[in-house]
């Protein structure tokens, strides 16, 4: 079975041959240690992706630098500062939409700037493992709330709804249309990526969340489904109060189902296992980055036992492989999915 047919059977719940291997990325740092290179371009990460035996290839839309404030930091096309640090990370620094006035002089990103997707076009174009190519989006709340500033953003939900709402839409519009783009180029499936809650709980009240962002979310979801190709959330924290409202959106799959933040994959699965596949949870906050081998295989069983009978699962990190993930505990979480994930299957 190859790894497109293999990942898209999960994620419409049913049984592959083996328990598919996803990651929605891994860090540069990471991918030249396994290269033994610096990577130049989408067809490295890929040859990372094939060559370690993973399913599938995510790659995010691209945001643009608008203006360098100094040597570390810039201002985006969605208009948030960025810093980039020694370790090759882009953090999030803050919004630059201060009023009202600053969004109607604000000019969104051209969804159909097709130079935004060059990695997975070249990625799709020579795709001879036939791996799933994912595109990353976003959705109500990640660009809105960074735009603005996460607190001004949640303030004004309550203090200025007119106005959260026409960011939002703004972003979603977006996000849409950039989503049939990379349909159109031939991804087999989209992931949106906006986190919603704390490890704690939500970023707001469920009402606010149903109100600002499942319904928003939903219009993403069917205009996916409209172009034919599944759906997969992905969500870091613990999101039990609003999880109903996610799944109820019509998502496909649900990554990665935090374990740090108090998310249950066993629980979840049993619970919505009929509806979605679940993606998800190896450890990486412990024990990819400092456990053993040892402890890495056994954390990949945990996962496999707790979610992978009757199909509708595919294996991957608790978020991403970061640039503290051991190669070694990397390696050992591949080979032994691939070890103890076999289905009996015909």
């Amino acid at each position: 079975m190859v790894p497109r047919e293999r990942m898209l059977r999960a994620l419409y719940g049913e049984e592959p041959d083996t328990v598919p291997l996803f990651e929605i990325e891994i860090n540069g740092p990471i991918v030249r240690k396994l290269l033994g290179r610096i990577p130049k371009d989408a067809l490295d990460f890929y040859e990372v992706y094939s060559g370690y035996g993973l399913d599938g290839i995510n790659f995010w839309d691209n945001f643009r630098l608008v203006n360098t404030l100094d040597e570390k930091s810039f201002i985006d096309d969605w208009a948030r500062v960025w810093s980039i640090e020694e370790n090759e990370v882009t953090y999030y620094v803050r919004g630059t939409i201060s009023t009202e006035e600053d969004f109607e002089n604000f000019m969104p990103p051209d969804p159909f700037d097709y130079d935004r997707l060059d990695r997975l076009r070249k990625v799709i174009k020579n795709n001879e493992y036939e791996l799933a190519v994912v595109g990353g989006i976003h959705d109500a709340f990640e660009i809105p709330s960074q735009m603005r500033g996460v607190n001004n953003f949640l303030i004004d939900l309550y203090k200025n709804p007119s106005f959260t709402r026409r960011i939002i839409e703004t972003s979603v519009e977006y996000n849409i249309e950039l989503a049939k783009a990379m349909i159109d180029l031939g991804v087999d499936a989209i992931i949106s990526g906006d986190d919603y809650a704390y490890k704690h709980g939500p970023f707001m009240s469920v009402k606010l969340f149903q109100e600002f962002i499942a319904s928003y979310l939903k219009k993403i979801v069917n205009a996916v489904h409209q172009k034919g190709v599944p759906f997969i959330k992905h969500c870091d924290g613990y999101i039990w109060p609003i999880l109903d409202d996610i799944v109820n959106t019509g998502i496909d799959a649900l990554h990665p189902i935090e374990p740090q933040a108090g998310m249950s994959l066993e629980k979840v699965k049993e619970k919505y296992g009929d509806q979605i596949c679940v993606m998800g949870n190896v450890d990486v906050t412990n024990v990819l980055p400092l456990g053993t081998v040892e402890d890495t295989v056994k954390d990949v069983k945990r996962c496999i036992e707790e979610a992978a009978s009757g199909g509708g699962y595919i294996l991957s990190s608790s978020n991403s492989i970061h640039n503290a993930v051991k190669i070694e505990n990397f390696k050992a979480m591949i080979e032994a999915t691939k070890k103890y994930g076999k289905y009996m299957y015909t």
